[in-house]
């Protein structure tokens, strides 16, 4: 390939998997086929390429051979923080960083609000490795395990990143967790039950592996969205939990300015989002709105120079909302913060 696992781990998914089929690989998963095809992680976890075939055409990935529990196990990306500054240390974030060094943690509140964020901030700034796992699309205990895929014509145990990360002593991030399948919250469940010391495991192909004391899984989820689950209680008392607020205010400015917003479209934001939330809370519309409308209004903005931002921040808003009723609701509610915002602006 002659392509190192940081150049594949950059590829879009689809690039990555037509560059597994031109090598013969079956394998449709990221962490497989950049396992299969990265010159240094071949090197590194003893991923063979094969020989040329008699006809001196190019060699394919080999069999990947296992490790000594019959299990590949891939390495857990270090953690990265791409967006820095004041955003991504919100008041809470001591907390955090102390629960943490106790046990695994769980975050709570409003989409938009940094949950993700911080916990991906909090790991670079440790230096720690981060297995991300995202759990809106109904995530299954193979997920965070592992499965059998055949590679280079040989069937193998490829593990998950998350067990890997248990494995080895790494941090791993589960977004979305009320979302996740029973199973997938069961296996959780049983493998988080001593942060710090030794004696958990899980099972692997069979195996039986230890969970490494330095260990840490955090949880995040929106409390009370359409399409969640009620969260195990036995699993929510293995971890600490934290009340995230909604990013309102100079946080919210701040946040804008660190993925550089226009200066002149942050004030209308904050107003905005800031309004709609308050009228949330006290069960005047039933939308909660994430701060990530904003983000989009102003790139669209960026994109079709002169238009009205505005305009768009209240388009980002309203065509999220299905029901008609909850849109009108919505509307009202962002004519009467433009009323106020325009009354505020003049005094």
């Amino acid at each position: 390939m002659g392509m190192n696992r940081v150049e594949l781990e950059a590829l879009d998914i689809g690039d990555l998997r037509r560059l597994a089929q031109d090598a013969g690989l079956a394998t449709i998963k990221k962490a497989s086929i950049v396992a299969a095809l990265s010159a240094d992680y071949r090197s590194d976890n003893g991923v063979l390429v094969a020989a040329p075939d008699r006809n001196g055409a190019a060699p394919g990935p080999a069999p990947v051979p296992p490790s000594g529990d019959g299990v590949v196990w891939p390495d857990v990306p270090p953690a990265t923080s791409a967006v820095n500054g004041e955003y991504v240390e919100p008041p809470w974030l001591p907390e955090l960083r102390a629960a943490a060094t106790i046990g695994h943690v769980e975050l709570m509140g409003p989409a938009g609000s940094g949950k993700t964020l911080a916990v991906h901030h909090l790991a670079a700034s440790l230096g720690k490795r981060l297995a991300v796992v995202t759990a809106d699309g109904g995530l299954r205990k193979r997920d965070l395990v592992g499965q059998r895929e055949l590679v280079a014509s040989q069937t193998v145990l490829m593990a998950a990143e998350f067990a890997a990360a248990a494995r080895n002593g790494d941090w791993a991030l589960i977004d979305e967790a009320n979302m996740a399948e029973p199973d997938a919250i069961s296996f959780v469940n049983g493998m988080t039950d001593r942060p710090g010391i030794e004696g958990s495991t899980f099972q692997v192909g069979g195996q039986t592996v230890e969970v490494h004391p330095e260990f840490r899984c955090f949880l995040t989820r929106n409390p009370g969205y359409v399409g969640t689950r009620p969260m195990n209680e036995a699993l929510r008392d293995r971890f600490w939990s934290i009340d995230v607020p909604p990013l309102s205010g100079d946080s919210l400015a701040a946040m804008l300015r660190a993925h550089d917003v226009r200066k002149d479209y942050v004030p209308e934001a904050v107003w905005l989002i800031d309004t709609l939330y308050r009228a949330w809370e006290k069960n005047r519309i039933s939308y909660q709105v994430s701060p990530r409308r904003a983000l989009d209004a102003a790139a669209m903005c960026d994109q079709l120079e002169g238009s009205d931002f505005r305009y768009w921040l209240e388009r980002s808003i309203l065509t999220k909302i299905d029901a008609k009723h909850d849109g009108e609701a919505v509307q009202r509610a962002i004519e009467a913060a433009w009323t106020a915002f325009r009354a505020s602006s003049s005094d």
